[in-house]
């Protein structure tokens, strides 16, 4: 089975299932702080300007790209203790899962909430997510198997 994700060493992960590239890190450990959907462009921008990986095409993910680094069940142990860990520990993580999207509709942006898989609208302006950013253009159908396509009911 071929390794999904490939850490460039560049702070930034290639998901070969995909096509995108993410950034390794995030906001959070970045700030220590949740932050809004307005300081999550600004933090693009600044990444931009910084060419993170050398690239300055980052921006906030769609809602389908966030979760689809969504894990169901994936163990991960710490301190002694077994924990459920939804993202894979290739990326680092640690407190702050809410992750902004670029989904947005008048005042109001979706947040991913990767502690329990969730979705929710959440006012730009709130103090309520994180951001971690992708780059490269994909298509869902990327993950449907190949012997799905053209079967019917």
């Amino acid at each position: 089975m071929e390794t999904r994700f490939i850490d460039n060493e560049d702070k930034t992960i290639f998901d070969s299932l995909t096509g995108l590239m993410w950034q390794e890190a995030y906001a959070y450990q970045e700030t220590g702080n949740n932050i809004s959907w307005y300081d999550a462009q600004l933090y693009i921008e600044r990444i931009n300007k910084e060419k993170l990986g050398g690239y300055s095409d980052w921006r906030l993910p769609e809602r389908l790209e966030i979760q689809s680094l969504y894990e169901v069940a994936l163990p991960f142990k710490s301190r002694g203790k077994t924990f459920i860990l939804h993202i894979d520990p290739i990326f680092e993580f640690s407190y702050g899962s809410c992750f902004w999207t670029s989904k947005t509709r008048l005042s109001a942006a979706i947040g991913f909430e990767f502690d329990v898989g969730d979705i929710h609208w959440y006012p730009k302006a709130s103090h309520a997510g994180t951001v971690r950013a992708v780059r490269n253009k994909w298509s869902p159908h990327q993950l449907i198997e190949p012997v799905w396509v053209g079967k019917s009911n």
